[in-house]
């Protein structure tokens, strides 16, 4: 039996139908390869939906992609404008899936890409093959990984609320929370856990979510997960859910409270401070930098 990440890149392949890249256009005619690429459409809620790449990050990929040329296909969804809503006129649409960053990298430094177009029954289809994706993926962090079970969560049991989801030939509604906890190998109330998390977590600004996302923000679960069932509510700061919390939950703890002694805090900083070398020793500076703010 594989690896989880090798049994969630295999998933995520089945999900979609591989649909073949058109065949060029006889020569002197138009390429309808290059026509697909130079109208490729970008829509935020897939683009938002998986963590952006650092600033380090995406700098290292672009001088490999220079260095290397892009080798990965950009994966492309291959539906219409009126299967999207947008208009009546069903045109065809080349929707990207798979590679925003590659994507924009290659535009700024005409770098050649292939692609590769799947179809989808449907959006919520391509945020599921798009989360498999991530979780076949390295180096994603605990916070990422039950983000990304929440969203698959929140995805299936639709926007109706309702955990059950009609599966398998025979049609029997199954229980969508007790399906993804045995795919994941996790509790049922993690599952759901996970949905509050997820649900939560897109109230905060992107710059709180990034921080949750990447591991350096002192916010825990519980408090994001609280965050799910208060209704219009965005969320750009720290003070910001103080106040909320403070106004409509005096019991609840402060959202940055931190154990640590202040003087212990003040010298792991100086220590941290004096001792950078790589992009992990910033985020964990920043998160002593958010402990001691709390206790001050």
């Amino acid at each position: 039996m594989g690896s989880k990440k090798e049994i969630f890149k295999k998933r995520a392949v089945e999900v979609a139908t591989i649909h073949n890249i058109p065949k060029p256009a006889p020569i002197g005619g138009f390429n309808d390869v290059e026509r697909i690429k130079n109208s490729i459409v970008i829509l935020d809620e897939l683009r938002d939906l998986i963590r952006p790449l650092s600033q380090e990050q995406f700098t290292q990929l672009e001088q490999n992609l220079i260095t290397h040329g892009c080798q990965d296909a950009l994966i492309l969804w291959e539906t219409t404008s009126t299967e999207l809503q947008q208009d009546d006129l069903d045109r065809t649409l080349y929707v990207l899936v798979d590679g925003h960053n590659r994507y924009a990298i290659c535009q700024k430094n005409k770098i050649e890409f292939k692609i590769n177009l799947k179809i989808f029954e449907s959006i919520e289809k391509v945020k599921e093959f798009m989360i498999d994706l991530q979780l076949g993926r390295r180096n994603i962090t605990p916070e990422e990984e039950s983000y990304l079970r929440g969203l698959k969560y929140n995805t299936q049991k639709g926007s109706r609320g309702v955990a059950l989801q009609v599966q398998g030939e025979d049609n029997k509604p199954v229980n969508v929370a007790e399906k993804l906890a045995d795919e994941f190998n996790v509790s049922v109330r993690t599952i759901k856990n996970d949905g509050k998390f997820a649900e939560g977590l897109s109230k905060l600004s992107k710059v709180l979510q990034e921080q949750v996302l990447s591991g350096t923000s002192t916010l825990s679960k519980k408090q994001i997960q609280l965050l799910a069932d208060r209704k219009d509510i965005g969320v750009e700061s720290i003070a910001d859910l103080n106040e909320i919390y403070g106004k409509t939950e005096k019991s609840s703890p402060a959202i940055i409270a931190s154990t640590i002694p202040k003087e212990t805090l003040r010298s792991q900083i100086i220590e941290l401070a004096n001792n950078i070398t790589k992009e992990s020793d910033c985020d964990l500076l920043i998160k002593k930098i958010y402990q001691l703010k709390s206790v001050l």
